[in-house]
């Protein structure tokens, strides 16, 4: 992003007093985000039912609905992403001597306080919860104010009625129908790069590598010995698309959700949404859309399917809602929702399914998600506490000893069902090949324990199994061991 056409204020001199007041516009525009969608989301997810409640203040007009969304202060406007190459322009001008101004329709108490974190600007105006201040409103109120003439800057349709009035523009990320139009209005000072999401971007957003995870519907299919039923296989397929389609929606809902949090992480910061490229707006319809049509084609493959699949996101939702913060339960939930992919898959296979897989199954992604939260809390330092989270840098031993103890328990659980269930069945030609997948998993248990202690862990095992050779190439040797033990 940065300054396409400078054609008004190239150099400025400090004693320049004839400079235009420059107004500038808030949303997508100064920051790279609507501060309304920002405050929907941020009270959607931390009170829902009062987000419910402030809907009915839109009967009253949209700034009164915005008073409504603000007047508990939940927004984190420290840190919402701004326009770094606006930012840098408006500094300059603002060295210059000339006279900055916030002008917006977003909730008063929220520019002031964008206007208060930046320190630039000699006055901020929003709206007031009668009038809201966009379009010809705003227009009027700048003609009125500064009789004088001003220039200003803004993003959409709706700033064409100010650039009728304005003496100079500066475009920011308009379309270029818009931008036409605003140059038959008025004179252009500068032009700035809006944000656009690029496909990454989108394949970041439903985390698509994240689809990886659900291959663990395909276990039952295999472990049932049903790999030579077509039928199986085509509603496995099925269901992991559709599965995968509606758990992508969650991970958006859970990006809405972290907002904030993200902001103030190294890292997650360049999510797409918390960095401003994709908009809230289109994060919403975007969740609610995949989510949608997800549910619809589970429910075509079945009422058991389409109930698993509802339980799975119903607890995915309320772990984002509610129980993200809660130690130990966190990682429950997690471990849960990992063998709830298992029965699915069962179910869409339409195979028995084992009691020693599902209790091995809680134990193993017990132990992972331990692993990941071992690892965040290390990150944050021993005196540290985790933001968004139940957890602080004490708690590290804590979380090493619980998550070696159930990572032992799961590979006895593997050791228990070969010698009490599988020896003395016929399900296995040859079962004692079944100790090479054994062995398989209790090495790669030790390995993922011996990175996240050494701090050489990806935070998410599952992804870093994705794209570990060493991990993919004992997932091999593991699949050897059971197809020995079937087929020899």
């Amino acid at each position: 992003m940065g300054i396409m056409v400078s054609t008004l204020f190239d150099i400025l001199a400090p004693d320049d007093a004839n400079l235009l007041p420059l107004i500038v516009d808030l949303d997508d525009t100064l920051l790279l985000t609507d501060t309304l969608y920002e405050a929907f989301a941020v009270k959607a997810f931390k009170k829902p039912q009062s987000a419910a409640h402030n809907l009915l203040e839109l009967t009253k007009g949209r700034a009164a609905f915005k008073r409504a969304l603000s007047s508990e202060g939940l927004l984190d406007v420290q840190t919402l992403p701004a326009n770094e190459s606006l930012l840098s322009y408006l500094q300059q001008q603002k060295l210059a001597g000339r006279p900055l101004h916030l002008v917006s329709a977003a909730e008063q108490f929220i520019v002031e306080e964008v206007a208060d974190r930046f320190g630039i600007f000699d006055s901020a105006t929003g709206s007031d919860g009668a009038r809201n201040l966009k379009g010809p409103a705003k227009a009027a109120y700048l003609d009125h104010r500064f009789p004088q003439g001003f220039s200003y800057a803004g993003d959409s349709r709706a700033d064409l009625a100010v650039w009728k009035e304005a003496e100079a523009a500066i475009l920011v990320g308009t379309s270029d129908q818009v931008s036409k139009k605003a140059e038959r209005f008025t004179r252009i000072e500068a032009r700035f790069d809006g944000t656009s999401a690029s496909a990454k971007d989108w394949r970041k957003l439903f985390r698509l590598h994240q689809w990886s995870k659900n291959a663990l519907l395909f276990v039952a299919l295999f472990l049932g010995q049903a790999y030579n039923d077509l039928s199986a296989w085509l509603f496995v397929l099925a269901g992991f698309m559709f599965f995968s389609i509606a758990a992508s929606g969650t991970y958006v809902l859970n990006d809405l959700a972290d907002l904030s949090s993200d902001r103030r992480h190294a890292t997650k910061r360049e999510r797409p949404i918390a960095a401003g490229r994709i908009p809230i707006r289109s994060g919403m319809l975007a969740a609610i859309g995949t989510i949608g049509f997800g549910l619809a084609g589970m429910f075509a493959l079945g009422n058991v399917p389409f109930l698993l699949t509802l339980t799975y996101l119903a607890i995915t939702l309320s772990y984002s809602f509610r129980f993200k913060s809660a130690a130990m339960l966190d990682v429950l939930i997690l471990a849960s929702l990992y063998t709830i992919r298992i029965i699915l898959g069962a179910e869409l296979a339409d195979v028995v399914l084992s009691d020693w897989l599902l209790v091995f199954s809680m134990f193993f992604f017990l132990s992972l998600s331990m692993a990941k939260r071992y690892v965040e809390v290390v990150k944050a330092g021993s005196d540290a506490k985790i933001r968004g989270r139940g957890y602080s840098g004490a708690d590290a031993v804590l979380l090493l000893n619980f998550g070696i103890a159930t990572c032992s328990c799961a590979v006895f659980t593997v050791c228990m069902y070969l010698l009490e269930a599988a020896f003395p069945s016929s399900a296995y030609s040859t079962p004692q090949f079944l100790w090479i997948a054994v062995l398989s998993i209790a090495l790669w248990s030790m390995r993922v324990w011996l990175l996240a202690y050494r701090g050489e862990l990806d935070d998410d095992p599952v992804a870093f199994a994705v794209k570990d050779r060493r991990s993919l190439l004992l997932g091999v040797v593991a699949a050897v061991g059971v197809g020995g033990a079937i087929l020899i």
